[in-house]
């Protein structure tokens, strides 16, 4: 008998700037709530996703293998300065938590470039919405 995987308590992403496209999500009576956005501003338009048990297990075992829980609380770039992407996590599932925040600045890169670890996690929720990373 398969048990289904314990969904998280607490789950807040968002990636965006002043200037290109951004989204965030956000866990909300188990349902995922999400929203793009382009130019700084909202779309106004919230959507849902309902991931599988299958699709969660799979993004849990994403953030295991990145390492996510023990990333740092705050990310800073020399380069923060303009045109900065803003970055924000909250995950907390199974006593297991994390709040890391960015600008300009990713677990597993030394500069402003985005890491192979925090890209892999970005599509990681993307197709947790159901959308192509």
């Amino acid at each position: 008998m398969c048990t289904a995987p314990t969904l998280p308590e607490v789950f807040e992403f968002y990636i965006g700037g002043s200037a290109g496209p951004s989204f965030y999500v956000r866990l909300v009576d188990g349902r995922l709530l999400y929203e793009w956005a382009s130019g700084g501003g909202y779309s106004g338009v919230v959507m849902e996703a309902s991931p599988t048990p299958e699709e969660w297990a799979r993004f849990l075992e994403t953030t295991d293998r990145l390492g996510v829980w023990e990333w740092e609380q705050e990310y800073v770039s020399a380069h923060s300065c303009c045109d900065v992407t803003y970055w924000h996590l909250r995950l907390e599932i199974d006593g297991h938590r994390v709040t890391a925040r960015g600008a300009n600045a990713y677990p597993g890169s030394q500069g402003a470039e985005i890491s192979k670890e925090f890209l892999t996690f970005r599509a990681a929720v993307k197709r947790l919405l159901g959308r192509d990373p």
